[in-house]
């Protein structure tokens, strides 16, 4: 009675939200609560789920998730620390975010049949935007057919991705890839260990890794 109580008490302090419709579930460990800081979560649709793991530090972030049967999992010890989360109009799609991975701002959107899967001890910067879809629809003139469909985005383990880049749909990076500051990554890559940058981002430097201190 008196751990909810303090949790209700922080979330008033510390400018938490939640408009959840019934039919929804979020799962936030008390870890994870203890630790948010204005953060805005809004659930609608139908049968969707937010996960939190254990130790997850999550702030100054709005989550938008509806739509049905879809899914937004944040593993454990991850910090994502500005930035926006939207998983909506679709069914059966995800954004799973790994254990140890830190976000200091990012806007990750999907808004149609595709998913985003970041790895385990990623690394990203501020002013970072990760998206499945172009949000309008390319139409051939002769058939009449949409030509640009969503894709997944599939980020591996140990990823870093330097300030204000672009990761658009149909991206695949693999561990222990550096991505360079203003980059615009539009392909899939088959290798990792590697540095790839520019616009479009291509391999720029081969047989490398990367290290959150300064050696």
């Amino acid at each position: 009675m008196f751990e909810r109580l303090f949790l209700s008490l922080r979330d008033l302090i510390y400018k938490n939200r939640r408009r959840i419709k019934p039919g929804n579930r979020v799962e936030i460990p008390r870890s994870a609560q203890r630790l948010m800081k204005k953060v805005t979560i809004k659930l609608g649709g139908r049968n969707n789920r937010l996960v939190l793991g254990e130790g997850a530090e999550i702030s100054h972030c709005e989550i938008r998730l509806d739509g049905e049967d879809n899914l937004i999992e944040i593993g454990p010890r991850t910090r994502f620390s500005s930035g926006k989360i939207y998983l909506r109009h679709t069914r059966g799609q995800h954004i799973r975010i790994g254990a140890d991975t830190t976000v200091e701002g990012a806007y990750l959107l999907i808004d149609e049949a595709a998913s985003i899967e970041i790895g385990e001890d990623c690394m990203l910067s501020t002013d970072i935007l990760i998206r499945t879809g172009d949000k309008h629809s390319i139409i051939e003139v002769a058939s009449g057919a949409r030509i640009n469909p969503s894709r997944d985005v599939k980020i591996a383990d140990r990823v870093w991705i330097g300030r204000d880049v672009q990761i658009l749909k149909g991206t695949v990076l693999h561990p222990e890839t550096v991505v360079g500051a203003c980059s615009l990554v539009s392909k899939a890559f088959d290798e990792g260990h590697c540095v790839v940058a520019g616009v479009p981002a291509k391999i720029v430097k081969r047989g490398i890794r990367w290290d959150r201190k300064l050696i």
